[in-house]
């Protein structure tokens, strides 16, 4: 409200000669953020709050696909559709659904979409985003290919949201079962930190690339690859210390993913390319079974 072109310098848009809107969408924004902590402290008086704040945000990432495709707005501001709407998807549905069948049956499901999706996500890696990224020597090619495979760069990386998105949700029911709570509120506040660093990474490779590959495309390499991940294996970590009865086989095979975990953040941040995949190949091969066996185990 009080800088309203602040945003649009950030993501390079041209100034519009209608501040006095945006500064009337701030205040929106602030009376939202009013209904929501009312909500927060009133819990049994939340419906409607987050009915509201759900619609909101399904319209409006609505609106901004129609003003980007029609040239009205730069796609360089998902950034901020991503956090101040995307992400909030999950947990007001979930909310909504509180002590209903289909909220009980979705979480359930919870540990599988996130095997599923980041099976996905993997897989979109090998076969639709690899030419686009240092595995490809060559920059050119990579911009190249970037350059005439738009829609499927975008597309994959759309996945890999999903699939960190799948990820916090099932951090989340993983800690919703555990018996020392503290365990489930601390590791899901250190994956939330984690999401931040790798929804930033993905947003920008989708809306950014390939103009700008040569300033962004680092950067999101390592915000994705070591804090965010980094943070994510933390908090799966933390889990694990606060989870009773795991034993033998399934032990090892649950630490041997945080360690998988650890060394891709680890080769990332030391700019170490192939130390990096060797370690995001034995993370997510051994992670997408692991984490259906572990919604069995926890069910």
């Amino acid at each position: 409200m009080l800088f309203p072109f602040t945003v649009l310098d950030v993501f390079q848009v041209g100034r519009p000669s209608y501040g006095i809107l945006l500064q009337g969408l701030g205040i929106v924004d602030g009376l939202l953020a009013l209904g929501y902590a009312y909500a927060a402290v009133r819990l049994q008086k939340a419906f409607p709050f987050i009915t509201i704040g759900l619609a909101v945000k399904l319209i409006v990432p609505l609106g901004w696909l129609l003003a980007v495709a029609s040239g009205q707005l730069t796609a360089r501001t998902l950034t901020l559709v991503v956090f101040i709407d995307v992400v909030w998807w999950i947990p007001f549905a979930l909310f909504l659904l509180e002590r209903t069948i289909a909220g009980e049956r979705v979480r359930a499901l919870a540990p599988y979409v996130c095997a599923l999706l980041n099976l996905t996500a993997a897989g979109a890696l090998l076969l639709v985003l690899r030419p686009g990224t240092e595995a490809v020597s060559d920059v050119a090619s990579r911009i190249a290919y970037i350059t005439n495979n738009e829609l499927l760069w975008r597309a994959g990386w759309v996945c890999w949201i999903a699939a960190a998105l799948s990820l916090l949700a099932f951090y989340g029911w993983w800690g919703a079962r555990l018996a020392a709570w503290g365990w489930g509120v601390a590791a899901l506040a250190i994956a939330s930190t984690g999401l931040v660093f790798d929804l930033t990474a993905e947003s920008l490779l989708i809306a950014w690339l390939p103009k700008d590959y040569a300033t962004v495309a680092p950067v999101t390499s390592l915000l994705t690859g070591s804090p965010g991940n980094g943070l994510y294996t933390v908090a799966g970590a933390a889990l694990t210390l606060g989870t009773r009865g795991l034993k033998g086989w399934f032990l090892t095979w649950t630490w041997t993913i945080w360690a998988a975990g650890f060394g891709l953040s680890a080769f990332t941040f030391a700019g170490n390319f192939l130390g990096g995949a060797v370690c995001s190949a034995v993370l997510f091969m051994l992670f997408c079974p692991w984490a259906a066996v572990m919604g069995r185990k926890l069910a």
